[in-house]
This record gives C-alpha cells, sequence and structure tokens, in this order.
C-alpha cells in the first residue's frame, strides 16, 4: 500500500482526479493535497453564522464533487477546477445559512418538535458522518489508518498487531494519537 500511494504522489492532480472514481488511495492523496486550499478559503469565507469547521466540511464534499466531475478532454488544470468548486459551494453555504439565520430563542422553542428519524435528518446525519470521515482520513498517516480500520473491524489491539506484524506498544502509540486528532474534529468533541 505504501508503495502504491509513493507512485500515486508522483502522478498530477489531474491524473489522480481521473483515478480518484476507482481508487481510494488517489482520492486520498488528492485531499491531502488539497486540505491545506479547503481550509485557507474556509478562514476567509468564516462569518457569525458559519464557521471554519463547517466550510471546511462544505469544501471537502466540493473537493470530493471536483474529482467526479473533472473532465481531463477539457484542458482546464484540475487546481483552477476544484479551486472554482470549493469556493462556490462555500459562497452557496454562506448563502444559505444567511437566508435560514433564525434567532437562538426560536430555534429553543421548536426544539421540542424536531423529529430526529425524517428524511432529511437521516441524509444530514449520513452527509455530516461522510464529511466526518474525509476529516479523519485527510488528518491520519497510512499506518493510522490501516491501525483503526482493523481496530474497527473488531480486532483486539494485540490482534491488529500480529496482523500488522508490529509490536502492541505500536498499536497502543498509534490509537493515542488518533484519539488526540479526532478530538480535533467538532463531530467528536464533547
Amino acid at each position: 500500500m505504501k508503495t502504491q500511494n509513493k507512485i500515486l504522489e508522483t502522478l498530477s492532480d489531474e491524473e489522480l482526479a481521473v483515478l480518484s472514481r476507482e481508487s481510494v488511495d488517489a482520492e486520498t492523496v488528492l485531499l491531502v493535497r488539497y486540505f491545506r486550499l479547503v481550509r485557507f478559503h474556509a478562514g476567509r469565507c468564516a462569518s457569525v453564522l458559519t464557521d471554519a469547521d463547517d466550510l471546511i466540511q462544505e469544501g471537502c464534499v466540493a473537493l470530493l464533487r471536483a474529482m467526479k466531475q473533472f473532465d481531463l478532454s477539457r484542458d482546464v488544470k484540475f487546481s483552477a477546477f476544484a479551486q472554482t468548486c470549493i469556493i462556490n459551494s462555500m459562497k452557496s453555504l454562506l448563502r444559505r445559512e444567511q437566508a435560514v439565520a433564525i434567532p437562538a430563542g426560536d430555534l429553543l422553542q421548536d426544539h421540542q418538535f424536531v423529529d430526529e428519524n425524517t428524511p432529511e435528518s437521516i441524509l444530514i446525519r449520513k452527509e455530516s458522518y461522510k464529511n466526518c470521515r474525509m476529516q479523519v482520513m485527510a488528518m491520519l498517516s497510512e499506518k493510522e489508518w490501516e491501525i483503526l480500520q482493523i481496530v474497527l473491524e473488531g480486532c483486539s489491539y494485540a490482534q491488529t498487531a500480529e496482523r500488522l506484524h508490529i509490536t502492541l506498544k505500536s498499536v497502543d502509540n498509534a490509537m493515542q494519537r488518533i484519539r488526540r486528532k479526532m478530538r480535533t474534529i467538532k463531530h467528536f468533541q464533547k
């Protein structure tokens, strides 16, 4: 897997965008490459109604969409296409937030009538989980991501260590780093 990612890292953005339709690894390489750009634009666009974390999530989703929609035959650089998609998506979120701005008091009064099992709320939760997964993937190293996947399959730390041919302490250290990194994601904060 490391060798494949090292090969992928040598490819151009345009080549990775095409490959990302079939390869999660190519998608991850592009996400990591462009995460700083997403964070930069989120910082510039953040407002009182929409914080930077929401804009980062929106930007990551826009970047994923850009990968799927990128057309190599259109003599356009992926970087220009992706940046346009990211900025437009963030601007759309800001417009939606401004249009829906409701006083906090009204939110508290209507909260008791919110049904958590409506199709809309289920879709929003699914999108939130997807965005969260992308954030986690972008901030973890390959080894940390691999360890996390095995632990999430239900393996113990000892089984994970045995499966990856590493020490139990290495697995424990990696999981501590993963937890620390995940605490920075809004979804995992208490």
